[in-house]
């Protein structure tokens, strides 16, 4: 399984692309010094692949670069960075 991250700045989205086919996303606001991660959602048939992991670990490393702290809405995000 091939699987990469597109960051999508403008659309404040990272969405994920398995053996050249869209196979989720995750989505964000940026306020207040902080990025909220908001959504995560991998297709079912993709899911226990730890692909979810992978989005939030994209997210996580781009509030690093950017100098913002984590805040997740998500619920998946929150059990993730706990």
């Amino acid at each position: 399984m091939d699987a990469r991250i597109e960051h999508d700045e403008k659309g404040l989205r990272f969405n994920l692309i398995v053996d050249g086919q869209a196979g989720g996303y995750l989505t964000y606001e940026i306020y207040n010094g902080c990025l909220d991660i908001q959504h995560t959602v991998v297709k079912a048939e993709l899911r226990g692949n730890k692909l979810g992991e992978v989005l939030i670990a994209a997210a996580t490393e781009y509030a690093g670069k950017k100098g913002l702290s984590v805040m997740p809405t998500c619920s998946f995000a929150k059990k993730m960075l706990r």
